[in-house]
């Protein structure tokens, strides 16, 4: 068998010296490295499912982004058991302290899928309550909403159908070929290109759809602040430190360029809608202090008294200067119609003298 076919160039391993072989060697430094970068692809997670968990809501988040990102991510993991598989099988023979350093990318590929997998969970549990909030403020929105709901979980069945077989036709494989035969060798790299093309477009339905929203919506920037610089020091773990195959860091790459694009997105979107709200807060503290409670204008001393614009008046003074010119109008007819019932009756009364 040619030895190209295993890892780091080596026959297949059977003796205690031939499994040391296919270890890398990490000092202390390196050690720590590996284990920071496991933690911060945690840490880097967490930002998202703390905002999801406390607005109970995914608005803004693209279910194609989480269906690929568990793809990816998986792809990843796979191809990168496939080509440590001797160094896996390097614990039971030297112990899992020998073998863990050679093995910590593999460990931080599983960690970051173990907690990318339950936003997608998390994405269908609150989309239900997205919906009902959607027909209640834009009911012309709701059909879009429930038919991408639907949708989405079509897309999850999908996932789970992938998470299955794949792991099953890798078993399959190494059983029946041998961990360092081609096809599994073949079937392990096919897993990293497959991670590499779906990482070229795993961020742009996000990316699409938080243009087309023109907003951050439930999507947290801080995931990205700390998953850029993440990634980046993890591409140099793999490329400089665990020296994997360029098909296992060449998705990390693609991924770094993306994250940058929407973090670049999400934060210009986030400021421009907070700078359109202050100005609209402003604006509505402005109309109420110049305007009085009861709605009339209020004008300041450098207002001319007399104007030839019609001056705004209040409604409830005009009601009571009309009915209080109504009620003397009024008094005056009855003042004269009395005077003219007392000059008649007077001359009525002289009339009748001058007969006498």
């Amino acid at each position: 068998m040619s030895s190209k076919f295993c890892i780091n160039g080596t026959a297949p391993p059977e003796t205690s010296s031939d499994f040391e072989s296919i270890l890398i060697n990490m000092d202390a430094a390196k050690i720590a490295l590996g284990v920071f970068l496991i933690l911060g692809g945690v840490a880097s997670t967490l930002p998202q499912h703390i905002k999801i968990i406390k607005t109970k809501s995914v608005l803004g988040l693209s279910y194609l982004w989480m269906f690929l990102g568990n793809v990816n991510q998986f792809s990843a993991v796979m191809n990168a058991f496939v080509l440590k598989y001797p160094q896996i099988k390097a614990c039971s023979v030297l112990g899992v302290a020998a073998c863990t350093p050679s093995l910590l990318s593999l460990y931080q590929l599983f960690a970051l899928w173990v907690f990318t997998f339950p936003l997608y969970i998390l994405f269908l549990i609150f989309s239900p309550r997205d919906i009902a909030s959607i027909s209640k403020e834009n009911p012309q929105d709701i059909a879009s909403a429930q038919k991408e709901y639907k949708i989405s979980k079509f897309f999850f069945l999908g996932l789970l159908a992938f998470l299955l077989i794949i792991p099953m036709v890798m078993a399959i494989t190494i059983a029946h070929t041998g961990m360092c035969s081609s096809a599994t060798y073949s079937l392990g790299y096919a897993m990293g290109i497959l991670s590499t093309i779906i990482t070229f477009v795993q961020w742009s339905p996000q990316i699409y759809k938080t243009i087309r929203a023109k907003s951050v919506g439930s999507f947290s920037i801080a995931m990205l602040c700390i998953q850029g610089p993440g990634t980046l020091i993890i591409l140099y773990f793999l490329i400089f430190v665990s020296k994997e195959s360029i098909s296992t860091w060449l998705s990390y790459l693609s991924a770094l360029v993306q994250i940058i694009v929407l973090l670049v997105l999400l934060i210009y979107y986030d400021r421009r809608n907070k700078k359109i709200q202050k100005e609209i807060e402003d604006a509505e503290k402005t109309d109420s202090f110049g305007s009085s409670p009861n709605g009339s204008q209020v004008y300041s001393d450098t207002d001319p008294l007399l104007s030839h614009k019609l001056m705004p008046v209040d409604t409830n003074i005009a009601t009571t200067m009309v009915r209080s010119d109504s009620l003397d109008e009024a008094y005056f007819n009855n003042s004269q119609i009395s005077t003219s019932i007392t000059n008649t009756s007077i001359l009525r009364d002289h009339d009748d003298y001058d007969d006498i």
